[in-house]
């Protein structure tokens, strides 16, 4: 088992052009909406703010909120968490990624569902070495 954590890049002015197909394929432009909208159902006092982009060593990657601190709400399965705005990032994405997976499983596109799929793998196994994998969990699940 490989317990060494993949390296998180904060991608370039001169990649950003091309980090959102990579992460979510042709579909980006819905799937960044995706996040958005999360963002302002789940971020508490979220409004808006500008996103970085993170590509990990292992192929996958993650958008991440400006700030320092964000508040995560989930009253699905009652999370109350405070997370760093990198750790906000990843949740978000893995909500985004999982749900754009499960969308193109049911509307018969094999391909996209994949690639959603191999997305979130890459990111949880990020998340699994992460220092604040307890609280990115709890919100998660």
């Amino acid at each position: 088992m490989n317990t060494q954590t993949p390296a998180a890049v904060h991608v370039d002015r001169l990649m950003t052009m091309r980090f959102l197909p990579m992460l979510f394929s042709h579909d980006y432009v819905r799937a960044e909406h995706n996040v958005f909208l999360y963002a302002s159902r789940f971020l508490t006092s979220y409004d808006g703010c500008e996103w970085s982009f993170v590509a990990l060593e292992n192929g996958g990657g993650f958008m991440q909120p400006g700030g320092d601190k964000w508040h995560f709400s989930n009253p699905d399965n009652g999370a109350e968490v405070s997370l760093s705005a990198e750790a906000a990032g990843i949740v978000i994405t893995s909500m985004v990624l999982n749900h754009r997976s499960w969308f193109y499983d049911r509307h018969d596109e094999p391909e996209l569902c994949e690639h959603y799929c191999e997305r979130f793998r890459q990111l949880t196994g990020f998340i699994s070495a992460h220092p604040e994998y307890s609280a990115i969990y709890r919100a998660l699940n």
